[in-house]
C-alpha cells in the first residue's frame, strides 16, 4: 500500500488531535529515526512542542542484529512523546522501553498492528501487506 503526501499530513493532523487532550505536561516529542522522524517533526510543530530523536536500528541490511543499535538520549526522563511511522511486530518500540523506560512517556504511531506493542495513540490499524512510505527507497 502506497501512502501519498496527502494522506500523510492528514494522518498526521488526526494523530495531533488524538494527542492534543493529553499532552499537559508533555513538552518534548521524540522522534525515532529513520521513519518516525517524518511523522515526529511536523507533529511537534503542530503541537508547539520541542523535538528530539533516537535511533533503534534491528537490521544490517536484510540481516537481523542480534542486538539492536540504539543511539540518542532523552533530553528528560518523563513528559515525552515517543513517535514513530508505524509499529508491525513491535520490536522497536519494545527496544525503546526496555532502553529508555516508558513510565511517565507515551507513544504515537500512524499505523499500528493489533496483536503487537500496542502504543497509547494510533490513527490506522496497519493493513496487511507492505505500507510504502514517501521516505523509504525502493
Amino acid at each position: 500500500m502506497k501512502i501519498t503526501y496527502a494522506q500523510i499530513t492528514s494522518m498526521i493532523c488526526e494523530l495531533a488531535t488524538k494527542v492534543r487532550p493529553f499532552m499537559n505536561g508533555y513538552t518534548n516529542i521524540v522522534g525515532i529515526a529513520n521513519g518516525g522522524l517524518h511523522v515526529s517533526r511536523p507533529l511537534a510543530a503542530m503541537l508547539g512542542c520541542s523535538h528530539s530523536s533516537v535511533r533503534i536500528s534491528h537490521y544490517d541490511g536484510s540481516v537481523r542484529r542480534a542486538i539492536p543499535i540504539v543511539e540518542g538520549h532523552l533530553p528528560q526522563s518523563t513528559g515525552n512523546l515517543i513517535v514513530d511511522d508505524l509499529i508491525d511486530n513491535g520490536w522497536t518500540m519494545q527496544t525503546f522501553a526496555d532502553h529508555f523506560g516508558l513510565e511517565g512517556n507515551m507513544t504515537a504511531v500512524l499505523f499500528w498492528k493489533p496483536g503487537s506493542f500496542k502504543p497509547d495513540f494510533y490513527v490506522a490499524e496497519k493493513p496487511e501487506g507492505w505500507v510504502h512510505f514517501l521516505w523509504e527507497v525502493e
